[in-house]
């Protein structure tokens, strides 16, 4: 048995039944997390910690005290900006190298309570923005499909690691997108929940309208226990079964820009889905094209609040990145006398418009279904526009400004690289999304 090669619903029945142990398993990630050291995946390994957790869980197996945790011995790797109690929490920045929290954020909390073994927190763009997990203070995230490409972001470190086999799960979080692309890049299944399904205590934010934590999985089945565990829901569980749903595909996703292997997959996804008797139907979401434009002014204006007193815990701002300056210069723009009604107030409109319009498109559907990101993942240092990276986010970004639920799972590839597919749901439909992501995965193995 390989174990860093079973998912996390297959590893917790083989813990519970002692067919492994979680001393075994913890040893195996570690082990994989400093074989891979080159993929720049973490930046803190809890490794001392974990094995002792796992010794714990050891014990409790065989007192028989273990049959109500779900995650028992299970590992689960955690983004640098959600705080877990006696661990450096730096999001990746220079300027929290020291910043140890004393408690964990809620989500860690129940994810302990369930049993769960926190291998170590991710590496990520700093503070959360970015596309690329480039920049980071600590370094890129190099793809385990290919070294010379970007694994995506902002949580680029939990979603390789989730795809290296150097842990069973991982949390993330997701404002625009920063959950699902790099999923879809690293080829692994990625949930942003609906807004406010999880709790954000003890999460550093960027983006409190629209920031979620999400999960970061092999599998849906996966994907719905962590979301279980984290949001306290009890969720049945998938089966797969698709036919005789409905699923929406607006004719604005048909237009958008893509790679010719991201358009032939995504089409690919349709005949798929039809042959598995969904009824497909058009729709329409006429303001579309502008929601990631209304994101960025939006994701810019909150950061600069949010991080007002982070910088003023720090006089000096000379530790923070160059992409982390210029978003919040582009906030303080946006924000600033006559520009806050010319650029703030105009986007906040149409994030009304879109969300209106995405609640609409879903009334007469069960889901709606895109291509999760325009292209592959791209080379490291293959972007210098920031306009370009932020086109990474185009099918993203409105679906956040919306507060829906949405999974990108993989389904095909170009050029060797993982492509992902979008399905997006209604408020609290995380259950229903994660089925058709399975429908849709087990049709293709």
């Amino acid at each position: 048995m390989n174990i860093t090669d079973l998912t996390a619903v297959s590893l917790a029945a083989a813990i519970s039944s002692g067919e492994v142990t979680p001393t075994d398993v913890v040893t195996k990630c570690l082990g994989k997390i400093q074989g891979d050291r080159q993929l720049n995946n973490f930046i803190t390994v809890c490794a001392d910690q974990a094995l002792k957790e796992a010794q714990a869980a050891e014990r409790e197996i065989k007192n028989g005290k273990h049959t109500d945790k779900k995650l028992l011995g299970v590992p689960v790797a955690v983004k640098d900006n959600i705080c877990v109690a006696g661990v450096q929490t730096t999001c990746a920045s220079h300027l929290l190298y020291d910043y140890v929290p004393d408690s964990d954020a809620e989500v860690v909390a129940r994810l302990k309570r369930a049993g769960a073994i926190i291998i170590g927190k991710t590496n990520m763009d700093e503070f959360a923005f970015g596309s690329a997990n480039e920049y980071s203070a600590y370094g890129c995230v190099r793809n385990v499909r290919d070294n010379n490409r970007v694994a995506g972001g902002s949580s680029g470190g939990s979603a390789n690691a989730v795809a290296a086999g150097e842990t069973v799960l991982a949390l993330g979080t997701d404002t625009g997108g920063s959950v699902r692309q790099p999923a879809a890049f690293c080829g692994v299944v990625g949930l942003k929940p609906t807004y406010g399904a999880i709790s954000r205590q003890g999460v550093i934010g960027l983006c409190p309208s629209m920031e979620q934590v999400g999960m970061l999985s092999k599998t849906c089945d996966d994907a719905l226990l962590l979301f279980s565990v984290a949001s306290g829901q009890e969720m049945r569980a998938l089966d797969g079964n698709v036919r005789g749903i409905t699923i929406g595909i607006a004719k604005e996703f048909l237009q958008a820009e893509k790679s010719d292997g991201v358009a032939k997959v995504f089409n690919n996804a349709i005949e798929q889905l039809k042959a598995l008797g969904v009824n497909v139907v058009e729709v329409s979401i006429p303001s579309f094209f502008a929601g990631l434009s209304a994101y960025h002014v939006l994701s810019s204006a909150e950061a600069v609040n949010a991080f007002k007193k982070v910088v003023e815990a720090h006089p000096t701002t000379a530790l923070l990145g160059g992409e982390v300056k210029r978003r919040m210069l582009t906030g303080a723009v946006v924000t600033d006398g006559e520009n806050y009604d010319k650029l703030y107030v105009k986007a906040a409109k149409v994030r009304t418009v879109i969300t209106a319009e995405y609640l609409k498109a879903l009334s007469g559907c069960d889901a709606l279904l895109c291509p999760t990101t325009a292209t592959v993942a791209t080379p490291i240092g293959g972007i210098t526009d920031p306009q370009q990276e932020h086109m990474c986010d185009s099918y993203l970004a409105p679906v956040s400004l919306a507060g829906l639920p949405a999974v990108s799972v993989p389904f095909g590839s170009e050029f060797g690289l993982p492509i992902g597919i979008q399905i997006i749901g209604k408020r609290n439909g995380e259950r229903e999304i994660l089925n058709i992501g399975k429908g849709l995965m087990n049709a293709v193995r």
